[in-house]
């Protein structure tokens, strides 16, 4: 993986350069939590490039909450044919998008829609700089820098950034730029190294309550009936907001509707957790109860996903933890399940 340096001020350069042609999406800051927004060439300055991952997810980029699919007796249209440069997408998202690939675009069903958007982004993906008290990326194998999955990476160093490039699309990007590159000065390698590193103890130490032997797939693993669900699920509201924020979360509904030429059919974001989530005819209901609704959540990501996928369906991003009304913390669900095996073993 080739290396290379620019600094800040030839990196704006790039950027104005890139947004001439596609359409720019960058973090900004609102309250406490980071946005993407779209990005112009002269409001450059208070994009976040570092600090963690955007509370939206690369999902919503690939596979919108609400679009159409198709319409009656016609051909289908793609809304996201148009090219996007995707700015500052972190380690976890770039994991998350293995998990939809898989579901998507990789396996027997490929879905037209995700492989025309998945085929028209551009990833410059950038390391974490200040993990959150939410971020559990490293107790998944994860780490919080990007090793792969992206067009170019950069790590930022005093006066610019070290730039990775891990595809053809990001070596394009710099020969059409090369004049803004240089190789790396003695010394600007082992710098980002060092940032790395201690990125990685800081995400550790942040972590060692839940550092457990035994890893989330091994815990969750044959745990459906452990009744530590029950005290789990006691302050969830049922609002499936961890659904439809955590970026590997893939369920959806279809239904049609009436529009002003004809029937449509539109594709929605759909929740587990959701009442009416596992409902089938005459109202039978195998998932009734909250708990067991909450369980299967868990169990999709460390059991069913791992066993059919061989794919942990979590990347520790944290964002369910962040977004949840009953302030329930998944790391801790994960250790009530623990305790309660150890406790029965």
């Amino acid at each position: 993986m080739e290396n290379l340096f620019i600094t800040q001020t030839d990196f704006s350069s790039l950027m104005r350069k890139l947004n001439e042609k596609s359409p720019l999406y960058a973090p900004r800051r609102k309250g406490d939590f980071l946005f993407y927004e779209r990005v112009r060439s002269d409001s450059l300055d208070d994009i976040a490039l570092g600090e963690i991952r955007p509370i939206q997810s690369l999902k919503s980029f690939l596979i919108p909450p609400q679009e159409t699919v198709s319409q009656y007796f016609a051909s289908p249209s793609f809304s996201n044919k148009e090219e996007k440069i995707i700015l500052g997408a972190k380690s976890c998202d770039l994991e998350s998008l293995k998990i939809l690939d898989s579901v998507y675009s990789d396996g027997d069903f490929k879905d037209p829609f995700y492989i025309e958007a998945r085929k028209n982004i551009i990833l410059i993906s950038s390391d974490c700089t200040v993990p959150a008290k939410t971020c559990f990326c490293v107790l998944l194998n994860v780490s919080p820098y990007p090793k792969e999955g992206f067009d170019l990476n950069l790590s930022p160093i005093k006066g610019g950034f070290i730039v990775e490039i891990w595809s053809d699309k990001g070596k394009s990007i710099v020969e059409g730029s090369k004049e803004l590159f240089r190789e790396p000065e003695e010394g600007q390698i082992e710098e980002r190294d060092k940032n790395r590193a201690n990125l990685v103890n800081r995400v550790k130490e942040i972590n060692r309550d839940f550092d457990f032997e035994e890893s989330f797939r091994e815990i969750i693993k044959d745990s459906l009936d452990s009744p530590a669900w029950e005290e789990v699920a006691e302050p969830c509201v049922d609002c499936a907001g961890c659904n439809h924020i955590c970026p590997t979360c893939r369920c959806f509904l279809l239904f049609d509707k009436k529009g002003k030429k004809g029937f449509e059919r539109i594709r929605l974001w759909d929740g587990c957790l959701y009442t009416g989530f596992a409902r089938v005819a005459a109202g039978a209901n195998p998932r009734s109860k909250l708990s067991q609704r909450f369980a299967n959540r868990l169990l999709c990501k460390f059991d069913f996903f791992p066993e059919n996928m061989g794919l942990d369906a979590c990347t520790g991003c944290g964002r369910c933890i962040s977004v949840c009304i009953g302030k329930i913390d998944m790391r801790e669900a994960v250790k009530k399940v623990r305790t309660k095996s150890l406790s029965d073993s």
